[in-house]
């Protein structure tokens, strides 16, 4: 050979990659994986203060991929024996070869029967940041000269194939209000590489508690990753969504076309997209419901715009009653300062009882990619409820600022007039301005109703959980009768069946939908039956809790001021508050539809009670009340008039016959005063105190407020002579108690005097000693009648012992001649 020493070296590199591959050969074929456990238990525990435990074998390759799958995998929470994660198996293979050249080629990922905690708190501190921590950086030598920093190839991602099973996830985030839990039944994928389309399909479970959002995910796509753009696109969409959101049930959502997203740029496109579905919001059911849109472009960078073909169509019921709406924009054309586009227009129409047609429609926009000008939009409308009807228009500027993703509607001048039989017509007129984002509203109105000046501002956060409303309104007149219907118009009305008049059930979880503050201060405010003047409310909700801070107005010829709260998680309400100068029967009537009392004076109470339904809360109210009164009446019996034939009755066999409370009778007082223990819907009371010039009474009994029933005894004292209508003076009765019982249900109230307790008092009284003393002196068995003491100082010698049993016998047979 020419050059021998080449075939030596042929020779030397040939034994060498011989040799070389034996030993890897052999390095293969006894390397135990299962050996290393220990090293990451170890590791583990050492560097991160966490429990590994691999209970299944380690299966590991090395060439030509790097490969390794594990089973029975758990792992603590840092410093504690809790479980952090757990799973059944996993598997990952990487190309060896590629990462020498600073590419990832990824041949398959696979997990089944994944398990995971993640816990984050209000200062963002993660149960995962301690993984996710590098290792501190060894010192390196500085690169040369001639090799600049970040030179040669980028990483690259090649994954063949992603197929995930069974993997849920437990959260708790404090910070991002997110608790729940999440599972990917499956997620299942082609080749994931830069620029290369691939098939993917996807079947998730969302239960989140906060927010309230439960459902089902699923459907396929072909997607296009964009490692440069850190972007995606999206082909061929099909997803469907099937569950609950806040302030949505039944929701059956499909989303189908073409979306794109740069996160580079933050451009977003979508192409032949439509969603479609539907869903329940309260009382408004949508169906047959589609957005879609030809095409859309936003480029905040390029300060672009575009909108292509834009469709509304809204189809459902609301309270039962068909609804529909439609929205068609053809065109909007948006490049920096320069704008092109068509008008938009719609129409709603509800039909039913309840009917309201109304179009709307713009002129062509104008302006620049900062504030899109949308003027001229116009509004009429229509409509009937029952016999009344409904007019209006609405005129305005809309404005639309896409960097800011907000819209605003500037120069609202609003005119709506409502009006049927037997009606005053109401017109109102509200001006002003207002705007709404994906986060938050704001709104700045003022107006007229029927010529009486409103004002109101406030906001609205959407970002939070719940939504937060704080609001301010002042109005000088707010007569809500104006908007509901006349008495002709209820008698009309079919009647509610009977179980729903026999009970009214009691809802607050609507208090857990919002949360805010509200200011309220009305001038002069009619609702039914009430009438209440210089009204002011002001109240926070928070968490389901309804707090009344300030609760004040004048009504019922006098003033009051009380606090109150609502709980909805406990259904629980509560009410503390006084009132002064009242026209008690006012207050009686309108608030509990009874006449009972008149008066005026002031009340106090303090209760609370808890329950699904009205007669629930009535039957365990507790608490206390007062109430003093002036100048007033106890209605239902006339307590002078009972007594005047008291002459007859003791004089005859004395009867406590039972009588109706008549609501024309009534017994007046000067002063009346009285306290009440309230427990388990009873209200009992033992120090009532009323005068008059004839009477003082007092009593002890009790009032059940959830059955609607009294049992109650008066004591009358008679304090001065009464005079019967013949002009006797009843002069032995003065100083006598007589007892009147009162029982049954409120409306319907029975009285009866208890005269046969009054024949027995009156013989162990003072005016009792009186009459038997007349009765010994007529019968002749002592002289003229003596006092009391000296009657006990003379002893029973005064007469002869066998003469006493025949004397009392006498005394019982005469007492009635002492009235006749």
């Amino acid at each position: 050979m020419k050059f021998p020493w080449m075939r030596k070296l042929l020779i030397g590199i040939g034994v060498l990659v011989l040799l070389t591959g034996a030993v890897l050969g052999y390095l293969i074929a006894t390397f135990d994986a299962n050996a290393y456990k220990g090293l990451a238990v170890d590791w583990m525990k050492t560097h991160r203060d966490r429990t590994l435990v691999i209970g299944g074998p380690v299966k590991l390759a090395v060439f030509p991929r790097l490969a390794v799958e594990v089973s029975g995998i758990t792992l603590s929470e840092k410093g504690r024996a809790d479980e952090f994660l757990s799973l059944d198996d996993a598997a990952l293979s990487v190309s060896v070869l590629p990462l020498l050249r600073k590419q990832v080629v990824v041949d398959r990922v696979s997990a089944r029967g994944l398990r995971m905690n993640f816990v984050r708190n209000e200062k963002g501190v993660a149960n995962i940041d301690d993984l996710l921590a590098s290792e501190p950086a060894a010192p390196t030598a500085p690169e040369p000269a001639s090799a600049p920093a970040g030179s040669g190839p980028a990483l690259r991602l090649d994954v063949n194939s992603v197929k995930l099973d069974d993997l849920r996830v437990t959260l708790r985030d404090e910070r991002a209000k997110l608790a729940g839990v999440l599972t990917l039944k499956s997620l299942n994928t082609g080749r994931l590489a830069d620029q290369i389309e691939s098939p993917v399909g996807l079947d998730a479970q969302i239960a989140l508690t906060q927010p309230a959002l439960q459902g089902e995910l699923t459907g396929s796509t072909l997607l296009t990753p964009d490692f440069a753009a850190k972007g995606v696109r999206l082909r061929d969409m099909q997803l469907g969504w099937k569950g609950r959101a806040p302030g949505v049930q039944a929701a059956t959502v499909s989303l189908r076309g073409g979306l794109a997203f740069d996160g580079t740029l933050g451009t977003l496109r979508a192409d032949a997209v439509e969603l479609s579905g539907t869903a329940s919001l309260g009382s408004l059911k949508l169906a047959d419901s589609t957005l879609a849109v030809e095409r859309f472009a936003y480029n905040p960078d390029g300060k672009e715009l575009q909108l292509s073909k834009l469709r509304v169509q809204l189809g459902g019921t609301t309270g039962g009653q068909p609804l529909n709406l439609s929205l068609d924009w053809p065109e909007l054309s948006v490049k920096s300062n320069s704008l092109t586009g068509s008008a938009l227009s719609g129409k709603v129409r509800l039909q039913g009882d309840t009917a309201v047609d109304a179009s709307f429609k713009t002129a062509a926009p104008s302006g620049s990619f900062e504030r899109i000008v949308v003027p001229s939009l116009e509004t009429t409308l229509s409509g009937r409820s029952g016999p009344r009807q409904l007019s209006g228009t609405l005129q305005a500027t809309l404005l639309l600022h896409p960097e800011q993703g907000m819209l605003a509607l500037n120069d609202i001048d609003t005119r709506l007039r409502f009006q049927g039989p037997a009606l005053q017509p109401l017109a109102m007129a509200i001006q002003g301005k207002a705007d709404a984002s994906s986060t938050s509203a704001h709104w700045a109105l003022k107006g007229q109703i029927n010529n009486n000046p409103f004002h109101s501002d406030g906001q609205a956060i959407l970002a939070t959980t719940p939504p937060t409303l704080n609001a301010k309104a002042q109005f000088e007149v707010l007569d809500l009768n104006s908007l509901l219907p006349t008495a002709t118009e209820a008698a009309s009305a079919p009647p509610a069946p009977a179980e729903a008049k026999a009970d009214i059930p009691v809802d607050l979880s609507a208090l857990r939908e919002l949360q805010g503050r509200l200011d309220l201060r009305i001038g002069q405010f009619s609702y039914r039956q009430y009438r209440v003047s210089d009204a002011v409310a002001a109240a926070t909700l928070e968490g389901g809790m309804l707090r009344i801070t300030q609760l004040a107005g004048k009504a019922w010829n006098g003033g009051f001021d009380a606090t109150a709260f609502a709980d909805a998680r406990a259904s629980r309400v509560a009410l503390t508050g006084r009132a002064s100068g009242i026209n008690v029967n006012a207050l009686l009537k309108d608030v509990a539809g009874k006449d009972l009392l008149e008066g005026s004076g002031q009340l106090a109470l303090d209760v609370e009670t808890a329950g699904a339904s009205v007669n629930e809360m009535k039957s365990r109210l507790k608490g206390r009340a007062g109430l003093q009164l002036k100048d007033g009446a106890i209605k239902g019996i006339d307590l002078a008039k009972v007594l005047r034939p008291a002459k007859s009755v003791l004089s005859g066999k004395p009867s406590d016959e039972r009588h109706k409370a008549d609501s024309s009778e009534k017994t007046a007082f000067t002063e009346l005063s009285a306290s009440f223990a309230i427990a388990d819907g009873v209200a009992r009371n033992n120090d009532l105190d009323v005068k008059n010039p004839l009477l003082r009474l007092g009593g002890d009994g009790s009032l059940d407020i959830g059955k609607g029933r009294i049992d109650y005894t008066v004591r009358a004292t008679i304090t001065s002579s009464l005079k019967g209508a013949d002009g006797t003076d009843l002069l032995t009765l003065k100083g006598l108690t007589i007892p009147v019982h009162l029982s049954g249900p409120f409306e319907a109230m029975d009285w009866r005097v208890e005269w046969t307790s009054v024949v027995t008092q009156t013989l162990k009284t003072d005016v009792g000693t009186q009459v038997r003393d007349k009765l010994m002196e007529k019968l002749g068995l002592r002289g003229p009648a003596k006092s009391a003491s000296a009657a006990s100082a003379a002893g029973s010698s005064a007469a002869p012992a066998a003469s006493q049993p025949d004397s009392r016998h006498k005394l019982t047979d005469q007492i009635k001649g002492l009235f006749k």
